[in-house]
């Protein structure tokens, strides 16, 4: 099964727990990342809901973050304008991006904190042309690329990223705002 969702991811740990014998574990965990994600929704309940690009890819074709990325941001707090729910990551050009008009930008593309920044700072003047207030490097391998429980660290992370005054940073994800 591919999964494209949380929600698919969420009953993929249940089938992967009840075909593997720890079907009681698998429940249990379940619970725990939907208890986890019912508590990003309560903190950001009511909160101003900040325009957001995230980015998969910045060498070209640049691609806009897919599958369960614009449902994390949704959980999140904010509005994905770029990427779509449970489909692949799109293709796009600069200029149809910067009509856009993000507050926030998420460079998740893959590799370690330090390459991500690298990547980011390649591309600089595309990203800045975006005008977002806020633009972040995160680590993707940590909480964004693979389908399975740490999406949810991902979650909470986005969460603080777009509202840091509602959430606390998790501390198990790494990622840093960028400047010029």
């Amino acid at each position: 099964m591919q999964v494209a969702t949380l929600n698919e991811m969420l009953e993929e740990v249940v089938r992967l727990g009840e075909a593997t014998g720890t079907g009681e574990e698998a429940h249990e965990l379940r619970g725990e990342l939907e208890g986890r994600l019912a508590t990003v929704r309560a903190a950001v309940a009511g909160a101003t809901v900040p325009r957001v690009v995230a980015f998969e890819r910045l060498i070209e074709p640049v691609r806009v973050a897919g599958f369960w990325v614009p449902e994390m941001i949704a959980i999140a707090g904010g509005e994905d304008v770029a990427g779509s729910p449970g489909l692949a990551p799109a293709e796009v050009g600069w200029g149809e991006l910067a009509s856009l008009r993000p507050d926030v930008v998420i460079v998740m593309v893959d590799g370690y904190l330090e390459d991500v920044q690298a990547q980011a700072m390649e591309v600089w003047e595309h990203l800045e042309s975006l005008g977002a207030d806020r633009v972040f490097a995160v680590a993707a391998q940590a909480a964004f690329s693979d389908a399975g429980p740490r999406l949810v660290d991902g979650v909470e992370l986005v969460g603080h990223l777009l509202h840091p005054d509602l959430m606390d940073p998790p501390g198990n994800t790494p990622f840093t705002r960028l400047r010029s």
